[in-house]
């Protein structure tokens, strides 16, 4: 026997035999019959489990199958207790009887007058189910609705005639029979009022062009129900979407649903075309034609509503309910009659949408809204405006472009005009102008400015930085904030008219048109209309940065004679470099306030230096000279400027940093320069003129009033920077020493373009005139002046 053989469970059936094998074997052979054991007990709970499910399943069916036994046990005895002999007996006599009574007159009419009765009260219960499903939409389609408005005019045309033959008898009958047919009146009178408006409803709704079966039913309905013919219908159907264009046109409580009014009255208005001509005459006609072509109770619809009982009461409506057919002129209109009533309430309805359209254009007042409702409204137009034929779609589209463009117009001039509102801060600045806070400039290294936040990228800080950089204080601040606002605003203009100068109206792939329209239509949308605009603009531009600068001119002169004038001029100088700043493109804004810079200059250069040099004036007659000892070269001549001259270039840098560096753009600096060579020479000439006159008529040894004043002049000046103070009482160098202060004056007050007749000029040459200097002290003088003035000018930035 092999020792490896696998016992196999089908061969081995008993413990014996299983044994006989090793005992590797006998494990291998229990684990397999263990697997095996598990398996088969794993299928029998599967199996157990899915019998117990259909048994479940079967008994639910069997309690079910036990109770629709016992409910058609209980039908089926109901029925045989319906079908004895002695009901079926009773049923014949019943109907014998009545069969007896119809035939005598009286007893013919009181059945007759409670079947219409019967009929009648049930056409209005009918009539409204039949509007409440048109109403809450429970119709599927548009035709459904629309197979619900002819059937309830169907109902109510029924119910016309039988109230008709209902009074005809009512003055024979009873007060109750009477009031009830009052009251059945009424229901009916209600019934197509609801009628007429859900008809109306319908007509007003716009359809797509291939669901215009439920427009053409609504107006069958309307037909029915008021025995109009075709031209009258179409006249209804003209009016009712009149009203309707004009009703969407009106102004709405929230302003923002005014552009989707006028896209819906757009929508009203090219609809109204199409289906007219899709419509009219044939389509309609044969609609109405097929309302007449059997009688109405042979309509398979009307007979199907169950609640009328017409199979049975029928029979005692009389000839006349039985055999009437609809009359209704459908061939009343004729092809060219139609055109003409569509053209004629297309004129109409247009000049309605243009009124209606800028009416609430009016109540727009964002630019950009207009152009956005623009280029929605034009996209309509060119899509459906051009499908009905017989109408020149460009009549119409310039309409709209004139009612939209003269609102952008309106909007753009009014928007441009606000600039108005900056000269007005600046009037207001300059009526409460305060000395010291008005003009008061914060220093860039207040404490203010270094406490200042730094988080979120410092931009607080930063502004700050900017504002005390360019002078830019609470009073320009504010006046320059209200420009920005209104340049923000012109520039949304900007940047929507350069969109609509990019638009395109050429991708309407429905509509094959020629090159020629194409190009035509894009010429008056995207050429025409945007230049227009921008014309307008800039005109409007034009006009609004004149008014502001004459305004600005004539506060200028009204505060010409205020003691404020210095800080007001530098107040208006800086307004008009923040403005020039932000300048729109256009050349003839260029030259804003270009003609009142020099004036300002002249009186901002006068302001400065005014208590700078009425202090250097004093020091013209001098004496003596500070520092002789320092003199240099064979012979000695000066080498450094006077103390008072120093003082005064210092003084004066000093008033112009304080006015504001941001004041000294180059031309200024050149008026400044302009205005002291003038001053100095006119003011040292005169002084040095009243001296000589002095010193012609002084005393011998006498001390003159002039040596006096220049002695008492000279004290605040020379204090206490040189503790040494040599003097030598000789004109020859005192003028020697103006010679040198002269020449350097004139290398820091250096212009690239100076006047034929200078004034420091004239007056180096009357100092030289009375100095017997050689040429070559002369040039050595001028030399060292020069170089004096190279080494020290960065002291004095703004002037050099």
């Amino acid at each position: 026997m092999a020792a490896n053989k696998n016992l196999d469970p089908t061969t081995c059936t008993t413990a014996a035999e299983a044994f006989r094998y090793p005992l590797p074997q006998v494990r291998q052979f229990h684990r397999s019959l263990t697997a095996e054991l598990d398996e088969k007990n794993t299928r029998l709970r599967t199996l157990v489990g899915g019998s117990y499910r259909q048994l479940l399943g079967t008994a639910e069916m069997i309690l079910q199958m036990r109770e629709d036994i016992g409910n058609v046990e209980d039908k089926l005895g109901r029925v045989g207790k319906g079908c004895g002999r002695g009901v079926i007996g009773g049923m014949a006599s019943g109907l014998g009887k009545l069969q007896d009574k119809t035939k005598g007159g009286k007893d013919a009419e009181e059945v007759g007058w409670s079947a219409r009765m019967k009929v009648l009260d049930m056409c209005g219960v009918v009539a409204g189910k039949l509007l409440r499903k048109n109403v809450d939409g429970h119709a599927e389609s548009s035709d459904g609705r629309g197979k619900n408005l002819v059937l309830a005019a169907k109902v109510l045309v029924l119910s016309r005639l039988l109230m008709k033959s209902v009074l005809e008898s009512a003055s024979r009958r009873s007060a109750d029979e009477k009031a009830s047919v009052e009251d059945v009146k009424r229901k009916l009178d209600s019934l197509r009022r609801r009628l007429s408006g859900a008809i109306k409803r319908t007509l007003e709704k716009t359809v797509a062009d291939s669901q215009r079966t439920g427009l053409i039913q609504a107006l069958s309905a309307y037909s029915l129900a008021n025995s109009s013919g075709a031209k009258d219908v179409l006249w209804y159907f003209l009016r009712v979407r009149g009203d309707a264009l004009a009703l969407t046109l009106e102004p709405s409580a929230d302003p923002r649903q005014d552009s989707q009014a006028i896209l819906r009255s757009l929508e009203l208005y090219t609809k109204t075309m199409l289906d007219v001509q899709a419509l009219v005459p044939r389509r309609l006609s044969e609609a109405l034609a097929g309302l007449k072509t059997k009688p109405l109770l042979k309509d398979e619809a009307l007979r199907d509503l169950e609640g009328l009982r017409l199979d049975v009461c029928e029979k005692w409506f009389g000839d006349e309910i039985l055999f009437f057919i609809p009359y209704i002129r459908h061939d009343d209109i004729e092809g060219e009659y139609a055109v003409s009533m569509l053209k004629g309430w297309a004129k109409r309805a247009s000049e309605v949408a243009l009124d209606g359209l800028t009416k609430l254009l009016e109540r727009m007042a964002e630019f950009k809204a207009v152009v956005d409702l623009r280029t929605e409204i034009l996209e309509i137009w060119i899509k459906e405006g051009g499908k009905a034929k017989g109408f020149d779609p460009s009549v119409f589209l310039d309409g709209l472009r004139k009612v939209i463009n003269d609102r952008m117009v309106q909007l753009l001039e009014s928007r441009v005009s606000k600039l108005h509102l900056v000269a007005t801060e600046i009037e207001a600045t300059l009526g409460s102008w305060t000395k010291g806070i008005t003009d008061k400039h914060e220093s860039l290294w207040d404490d203010t400015m270094l406490e200042m936040e730094i988080s979120n990228g410092a931009a607080l800080f930063k502004q700050g930085v900017l504002a005390r950089t360019h002078g830019r204080n609470d009073a320009v601040s504010r006046a320059f904030r209200g420009y920005q606002t209104w340049r923000h605003l012109v520039d949304e203009i900007i940047v929507v008219l350069e969109q609509l100068k990019k638009q395109r109206w050429d991708d309407d792939l429905e509509d094959i048109e020629d090159d020629l329209s194409l190009e035509s239509r894009n010429a008056l949308l995207s050429t025409e209309d945007p230049q227009m605009l921008q014309d307008h603009l800039d005109e409007s531009l034009s006009k609004a940065y004149t008014a502001l600068h004459e305004k600005m001119a004539s506060l200028i002169a009204a505060y010409e004679d205020s003691e404020y004038v210095g800080q007001i001029s530098v107040y208006v100088l800086r307004m008009i470099r923040d403005i020039r700043s932000e300048l729109p493109k256009n050349v003839s804004l260029q030259t804003f306030g270009l003609s009142l810079v020099p004036a300002l200059h002249e009186r901002l250069a006068k302001t400065t230096s005014w208590t700078s040099l009425e202090v250097f004036g004093g020091t013209f007659t001098r004496k003596s000279v500070t520092g002789r000892a320092l003199w240099e070269g064979d012979p000695e001549l000066p080498v450094q400027p006077s103390p008072s001259t120093f003082k005064f270039l210092h003084c004066l840098l000093l008033d112009m940093a304080k006015a504001g560096a941001d004041l000294w753009s180059p031309r200024a600096i050149r008026v400044l320069k302009r205005n002291l060579r003038a001053e100095l020479g006119q003011r040292w000439t005169a002084a040095l003129k009243v001296q000589e006159e002095k010193d012609a008529t002084q005393v011998k040894g006498n001390a003159t009033n002039g040596e006096a004043d220049e002695e008492h002049l000279d004290r605040p000046i020379e204090q206490e920077h040189i503790p040494t103070v040599i003097e030598h009482n000789n004109t020859k160098e005192v003028l020697k020493q103006t010679l040198f202060d002269v020449l350097v004056l004139r290398s820091a007050l250096d212009l690239s373009e100076l006047a034929a007749e200078d004034e420091l000029k004239v007056l180096e040459a009357s100092i030289l005139s009375k100095l017997d200097l050689d040429p070559g002290s002369r040039k050595r003088l001028q030399q060292v002046a020069k170089e004096y003035w190279k080494r020290t000018s960065l002291l004095f930035g703004l002037l050099s």
